[in-house]
């Protein structure tokens, strides 16, 4: 009986032993030859957009969120797993890379992509807020790039951090946010090299200004803080600026998604990916990238001369790694906006011959194409678009019609040629302002915003004359009443 009863617990033992055998390497098919990323901030905007891309090309996701809802929410998607992730929070962190062990999955990919925004002035911004930015925004990639590193390592994997054109540029009341991104873009240039003896492939990519859930959040905290434009020595100047805070018109961020699906598919994935919506975006990170490449080599005993820096950058393009076939935009022709920025009359009118839309909203700002020609000045392209029929009366995302502009920035010609095609000179932009009322407020009251706006769009080719400002605002004035 005892000899039988242990022959039974052996075949019993055998069996389960067989059962777990072959469950294991169930799972070890299931998983075998599907890649696993994690994504932090995938609750809404980019990081939602890249988990929809990714697990739908192949790649499991582990998603991390930090709501409850959030979490459910994404828990429904194929090929994605939701993950508590506060990239803050260490014990968070340490409890994610242990769930991803579990899985047996792996981990080829990580984006870093949570993000936060905070605007205000540097010398007016609370301290609480810089480091609630920093923690979120800098330290926080480099606690998960940290802690997710052996599992990188094993796989020869890849890194993505989402920096912003802002890591590029810097303006005026975007100082903190800035900081963070030109920080992240030293972040990666730093861990690439350190990486890349493991065979680890590391970059970011830049987005430009599209839909997203950031600016609203940022929105909730000032508001929730106390601050606001009041007892500011900015004052309406911050008011103008932080009103058109809306992005619910902007662009869904599918070609931020698709760059982050290139890096981890291609054979030789970027090292930076800049994906902006418009070729206003464009021009205006490139040109400043450039302003500050000749500002380094302005004055000292080892400058080069002009003939060295195009050899250098001849250099550095044939150093670029072929485009990808997955690459996310194409190169087109210049658009309606781009021959309105650069004065160029005849392309303008091969436009209006070829029935292009006159009205069509540029995706960062929301301006249209008559707006345009009335911020930079450029008459004719302004007279041929109202001759042709575009909207007089269209506005931009922080309310400014091509009247309003026109008038703020003193374009006396535009300001006629829209009076006579019967512009509306009552509509208000967003901060209560008519076109009448810009020019008759005190000018020291809004020389700040003509600072910002010199700073912002000087690179694209924005002249502004403070003498010839003054003395027209007045004429202009009287054109209104």
């Amino acid at each position: 009986m005892l000899a039988s009863a242990r022959a039974t617990r052996g075949v019993v033992a055998l069996a389960l032993l067989t059962a777990l055998l072959t469950a294991s390497e169930a799972a070890a098919q299931e998983t075998e030859g599907v890649r696993a990323v994690l994504v932090t901030g995938a609750s809404s905007g980019i990081g939602l957009r890249m988990t929809e891309v990714l697990s739908a090309n192949g790649f499991f996701v582990y998603a991390g969120a930090r709501k409850a809802e959030d979490l459910e929410r994404l828990n429904t998607m194929a090929n994605v797993k939701s993950v508590r992730l506060d990239v803050t929070i260490q014990s968070e962190i340490d409890a994610a890379v242990a769930l991803v062990q579990s899985e047996g999955r792996g981990l080829f990919g990580l984006i870093n992509n949570a993000g936060v925004s905070v605007m205000g002035p540097l010398i007016e911004l609370s301290e609480e807020d810089m480091d609630f930015l920093l923690d979120v925004n800098l330290t926080g990639p480099y606690r998960v790039t940290k802690a997710f590193a052996d599992l990188l390592i094993e796989s020869e994997g890849r890194i993505l951090t989402v920096s912003s054109i802002a890591g590029i540029l810097s303006g005026p009341f975007n100082g903190a946010y800035s900081m963070s991104k030109h920080g992240v873009e030293a972040f990666t240039d730093a861990l690439a090299a350190e990486l890349a003896g493991f065979n680890v492939t590391v970059a970011a990519v830049e987005p430009g200004n599209y839909k997203s859930q950031i600016v609203a959040s940022m929105v909730k905290r000032m508001r929730a803080s106390g601050y606001s434009a009041e007892g500011s020595r900015y004052g309406s100047m911050l008011d103008m600026i932080s009103g058109p805070l809306d992005r619910s018109q902007y662009k869904e961020p599918d070609d931020v998604a698709l760059a982050a699906l290139d890096f981890l598919s291609s054979d030789s994935p970027k090292r930076r990916y800049m994906v902006v919506p418009s070729q206003y975006e464009a021009d205006i990170t490139i040109r400043q990238a450039m302003r500050e490449l000749a500002q380094l080599n302005e004055g000292h005993a080892f400058s080069h001369s002009r003939d060295d820096l195009v050899q250098m950058l001849d250099e550095a393009l044939s150093e670029a790694p072929p485009s990808s076939s997955q690459s996310p935009q194409t190169p087109s022709r210049a658009g309606l906006h781009q021959a309105v920025l650069e004065g160029n009359l005849e392309a303008v009118q091969e436009h209006i011959e070829a029935g292009s839309d006159l009205n069509e909203r540029e995706p960062s700002g929301g301006s249209s194409p008559l707006i345009t020609a009335a911020t930079f000045g450029r008459t004719e392209a302004a007279r041929a678009l109202i001759d042709a029929g575009a909207d007089v009366d269209q506005q931009n995302n922080d309310g400014s019609t091509a009247l309003l502009t026109a008038a703020f920035l003193c374009r006396t010609e535009i300001v006629a040629a829209l009076l006579d095609a019967g512009a509306d000179k009552s509509i208000r932009n967003s901060a209560g302002s008519t076109a009448l009322d810009v020019v008759t407020v005190p000018f020291d009251d809004v020389k700040g915003f003509y600072d910002y706006l010199g700073a912002v769009l000087g690179p694209l080719g924005l002249e502004l004359d403070y003498e010839q400002i003054k003395a027209t605002r007045p004429r202009i004035a009287e054109m209104l009443r």
